[in-house]
């Protein structure tokens, strides 16, 4: 199969090349024409559709990734990733005139109109460009590069709703539901890559970035109680829209780094029920949302704020989300406030007798992310550094590790697998993990060696 999508996406770039170059009566346009057709008549013999994606520099053919091909092919993937084209479908039954058209269409950069829309015009109705979902790459496909990807198209989103709600519009569920929907495919398929991804202690667009994440470890505590389909995807749209009131709150309060004084902690409370108004009155919100938008910082025995609400018991999707938030907030770094190491936030979050949070959950969510979570930078008791790769099932204390740098500081040249928790000859683990460290401030990326 790899061989015959390798030909594949070789003649779709060799058109595509031939259509920029000649007109498209050209010899070499129409043979480009014709084993293109060809190439797609085969895989569609015995499927409806073909799904030719682009991750990166990365090409998908359906259930295929490509291994890294010439120059030539990596520009040809660049070209259509600068056109935003991120998949190409090819239907049963396309002709070589729509083969062509495709090619002329996609070709002609002078054009404003939307390809999708010309391809319609010209009567085009067997291939199809547009953006990537998860739902089109398999579980092989998957990882922390398909992860980056839909995460930072999600934390874009997730701007473009706030932006909505600041302006005085409704924002547009539509939106938020396409980011849910490729996160709770994450979530279900591979939730370390993702968990990993909201492990970034940065705080350039910290509150997109933290909608993001709050939703995503949201539904990561959800699907670890077997809630699953609709369900699980209301729990990380509330999750997604939980702090979408602070629209309304003025900047110098929110990001002010020192306490806030009565007025402007009062001021700060009001986000809560500012919204919940906003959710109620947004057509298509799920009933949730604006339950746990107004009910996030109430804690178990119903302190916290809004006050004076009466006796309610707080929804299980309330108790998640506040876990996920405090977390969150906790771990991320801020213009006036570093981030916390895991280790740190467990013992903030679970301190005895605490009303804050829901103690089952809380144990759940904490065996949930582990001691040291998948992507994080560690020091070990050899002075060497290494990115956490995978978790023990039973001890969280020794994780899988990946070295990275030695004893001196030195980048290794191939970094080093290795298990924390085997012993040496004497029967000694010769590996520990010591601390969490920030990775930031040694400019080292920890997810590029996942």
């Amino acid at each position: 199969m790899s061989g015959n999508a390798d030909d594949l996406v070789r003649r779709l770039a060799a058109g595509l090349r031939a259509a920029e170059l000649y007109a498209p009566h050209h010899p070499l346009v129409q043979r480009s024409v014709a084993a293109l057709a060809s190439a797609c008549s085969a895989h569609l013999s015995d499927a409806s559709s073909l799904v030719v994606g682009f991750i990166g520099d990365d090409v998908v053919v359906n259930d295929t990734r490509l291994g890294k091909g010439s120059a030539s092919l990596t520009g040809f993937v660049r070209g259509l990733r600068d056109r935003e084209i991120e998949k190409i479908t090819f239907h049963r039954g396309i002709t070589p005139d729509e083969i062509q058209t495709f090619l002329s269409e996609l070709a002609d950069r002078r054009s404003r109109t939307p390809i999708p829309d010309r391809l319609a015009s010209r009567g085009v109705r067997r291939v199809a460009i547009g953006k990537l979902s998860v739902e089109d790459t398999s579980q092989d496909a998957l990882g922390i590069e398909a992860a980056r990807r839909v995460y930072s198209t999600a934390v874009s989103s997730a701007e473009t709703l706030w932006q909505q709600a600041k302006s005085g519009d409704k924002p547009d569920p539509e939106d938020a539901r396409k980011i849910i929907d490729s996160l709770a495919n994450i979530v279900t398929q591979d939730r370390t890559s993702l968990m990993a991804l909201t492990a970034l202690k940065k705080y350039d667009n910290y509150t997109f970035t933290h909608m993001v994440n709050v939703s995503a470890l949201a539904m990561a505590q959800a699907r670890a109680l077997n809630i699953e389909g609709t369900l699980l995807r209301e729990f990380g749209f509330a999750a997604l829209m939980h702090d979408i009131g602070k629209v309304h709150t003025p900047l110098e309060v929110l990001n002010k780094p020192d306490k806030l004084t009565k007025d402007e902690f009062d001021v700060m409370k009001r986000h809560v029920v500012d919204g919940a108004h906003i959710l109620r009155r947004t057509p298509e919100m799920p009933a949730l949302a604006p339950i746990v938008a107004f009910e996030h910082h109430l804690k178990q025995d119903l302190s916290g704020y809004p006050e004076k609400i009466g006796s309610r018991k707080l929804n299980l999707c309330t108790m998640i989300v506040s876990i996920a938030d405090v977390f969150d907030a906790l771990r991320s770094t801020r213009p006036y406030r570093k981030g916390l190491a895991t280790d740190r936030i467990r013992n903030i979050m679970g301190e005895q007798g605490s009303p804050a949070f829901n103690q089952p959950l809380l144990k759940r969510f904490v065996n949930l992310m582990g001691l040291f979570p998948v992507g994080n930078l560690v020091r070990l008791n050899t002075d060497e550094l290494a990115v956490v790769t995978a978790e023990h099932p039973t001890d969280p204390f020794r994780p899988q590790v990946k070295i990275i740098m030695d004893e001196k500081g030195e980048f290794l040249e191939e970094p080093l697998l290795a298990n924390t928790w085997e012993r040496d000859g004497r029967g000694e683990h010769s590996r520990a993990v010591v601390e969490a460290v920030d990775p930031e401030s040694l400019d080292i990326d920890p997810l590029k060696y996942l």
